[in-house]
């Protein structure tokens, strides 16, 4: 990425050109995950895939952790982001309307993207120094769903009961996750279609009934 590059017909400053730089690669970071896999990962192949130099990329990110984290992170606060966008949280308000709310929560869950960065919770057993990072990222992720829900149904802001149904919500998602490389997506989506009724019951029964 040159010098010469230009935003909204102007030259980039030094800043720019640095974020423009890493996002490129952690871009690159997230395709290598989906195609490659965790295991073959490597900054030389992220380098290839970014159009940078190999040392670039060490630049910018000194560890291959460091580039990961990063890149996961990235991965999860936009499809958040995205999840915010398109799900409406005042249906919660709406009991049959709830099942199309966690339809949709879990299509991000299952996208192509947050598959890839599910890998890591994987890599954290063989890789413990992951897992300071990735407690910050899971109380972010938190936080925005517990908010959501507080902002959607007002009268459960606050409930103790809250935290503990998200956090069980999310923790059910998560392991559905984590096996779909040993039963398939398929198969996995199934007993979505079967859980997903017991959870819309939990939900029921921890915060309408008060």
């Amino acid at each position: 990425m040159s010098d010469g590059d230009v935003t909204s017909g102007r030259r980039q400053t030094r800043a720019e050109q640095r974020a423009a730089t890493r996002a490129v690669i952690v871009d690159a970071t997230v395709h290598c995950l989906i195609e490659d896999g965790y295991g073959a990962l490597t900054t030389r192949r992220v380098a290839e895939r970014a159009s940078v130099a190999q040392s670039t990329v060490m630049h910018h990110f000194p560890t291959r952790e460091a580039l990961l984290l990063e890149s996961v992170t990235h991965v999860a606060m936009r499809l958040a982001d995205r999840a915010l966008t398109r799900i409406d949280p005042g249906l919660l308000r709406i009991p049959d309307l709830r099942e199309a709310l966690l339809d949709e929560a879990w299509a991000e869950f299952t996208s192509e993207e947050a598959l890839a960065a599910a890998q890591l919770w994987s890599a954290v057993w063989r890789e413990p120094d992951l897992a300071e990072t990735l407690r910050a990222l899971e109380d972010r992720i938190g936080a925005i769903l517990v908010a959501a829900v507080a902002l959607a149904l007002p009268q459960v802001a606050g409930h103790e009961r809250l935290v503990p149904v998200v956090h069980a919500a999310v923790a059910l998602i998560r392991g559905l996750v984590l096996a779909v490389p040993i039963w398939g997506p398929l198969e996995i989506d199934a007993r979505w279609d079967e859980i997903k009724p017991l959870l819309l019951s939990a939900f029921e029964h921890a915060l309408d009934r008060d």
